[in-house]
């Protein structure tokens, strides 16, 4: 029998990652792969007292999940020693694949409860020092995503029809794991060849918008009415455009505009690319927090992710990374890039890292990709030039897939 000694260091790596001295009579300090922004997470739990307040009166107001989660708020009576546990835990899981089906959000779902419609919570993973934690814990779990030892589960995967193997180039098509390098390289891979699995729908005509990758896709049907409050959500909830846009010259151009959400899932693809023909004229990075939507319960609702009436004004406290293309006589299109919750790492290819002037782009070009975690892509246009209370297909494209 032969033994694939990259699989057995992965497994020895993985259990000595998780591990901790936290043995009867030891310290409680956290070793492994995100010791560093645990032992943050600790050392400011004991030493700045109003950092301790705001973590227990977090615990203290843990609220219900909603009745059709079918779970309850693990959260509730738990304390910062049952958080630390978690987060051990959290920094080396690999999602696996089965039957079609993955368990790639299943962290995610748990933690976005520890601030379920908990203010505290919130303030907790956005608020410094805990933003800065949290942002470190995400950016250690990458480096162990990046890491030969995050390849155990690949084999899941490629296993699995639903993930459609055969659409990607694998670097060793007869190695168990596809000679995939690290999870976030399996996660980020490349496809054969798009214009036969993603073809683009009639590419010469420049009044077509198509997706711009694998996704859930729902309108934000609501007009952007002013520069202050934009998109109107539920209630009183609003997306700023100029936050969307980090303060952008042309974000006023999209005031009065229609936007659309694009949710990617975990088993998908995860290159984001071009909707429109143009120029980018403009693009950055915006870092900021990777935690804190407060209704993710309720957004997931069901599979149907992002669904009409999210509060997606959120997301502006986000790490996201946007695009400005001219599309010519069709307006100005923004295409924004946000990352949702663990690793949040957004790449821009090559060319639209630090811009100078424009650079000119076709329908279905590549404009970069997420890593491992949540992601989503908004895509807001000018008033005038795109109604999207509704979606628009033509014979023989895909609406949807059997679960």
């Amino acid at each position: 029998m032969k033994i694939n000694l990259r699989q057995v260091w992965g497994v020895v790596f993985i259990t000595l990652m998780t591990c901790s001295l936290a043995e009867a009579g030891s310290s409680t300090k956290t070793v492994g792969a995100c010791a560093n922004s645990i032992n943050a997470l600790n050392g400011e739990y004991e030493k700045n007292e109003k950092f301790k307040k705001l973590m227990d009166s977090a615990f203290k107001n843990m609220q219900p999940l909603p009745m059709e989660n079918n779970h309850k708020n693990r959260w509730i009576g738990k304390d910062i020693a049952d958080l630390t546990i978690f987060l051990e835990e959290w920094c080396t899981f690999l999602p696996t694949m089965k039957d079609g089906h993955d368990d790639g959000l299943k962290n995610i779902e748990d933690f976005t409860a520890f601030y379920y419609h908990n203010p505290d919570g919130v303030r907790v993973v956005q608020d410094s020092p805990g933003r800065e934690i949290f942002q470190d814990f995400s950016r250690e779990r990458g480096v162990f995503m990046d890491s030969e030892a995050s390849t155990v589960s690949i084999k899941s995967w490629m296993n699995d029809g639903r993930t459609e193997i055969q659409d990607y180039n694998v670097p060793n098509p007869s190695a168990v794991d596809g000679g995939f390098k690290s999870f976030n390289e399996f996660f980020t891979r490349t496809l054969k060849d798009q214009k036969t699995s993603r073809p683009q729908t009639m590419p010469e005509r420049d009044y077509v918008i198509s997706a711009p990758t694998d996704c859930i896709m729902n309108s934000i049907p609501q007009l952007i009415v002013s520069k202050e409050t934009q998109i109107a959500t539920k209630g009183n909830q609003a997306l700023n455009i100029d936050d969307m846009l980090n303060n952008s010259a042309y974000a006023e151009k999209f005031i009065g505009g229609t936007a659309l959400s694009c949710v990617l899932m975990p088993n998908t693809y995860h290159y984001y690319h071009s909707p429109v023909n143009g120029k980018v004229v403009e693009s950055k990075i915006v870092e900021d927090a990777y935690y804190g939507y407060d209704d993710f319960a309720t957004w997931v609702n069901k599979g149907n992710v992002g669904y009409n009436g999210t509060d997606f004004g959120q997301f502006e406290n986000f790490k996201r990374g946007y695009f400005i293309v001219d599309a010519g006589k069709y307006g100005h299109v923004a295409l924004i890039a946000v990352g949702l919750n663990t690793i949040s790492s957004i790449v821009f290819e090559e060319k639209f890292r630090n811009l100078k002037g424009s650079v000119p782009i076709k329908r279905g070009d590549a404009l970069g990709k997420f890593q491992y975690g949540g992601s989503m892509f908004i895509m807001i246009f000018e008033p005038n030039r795109y109604k999207s209370d509704a979606i628009q297909v033509r014979l023989g494209n895909q609406i949807g897939t059997f679960d």
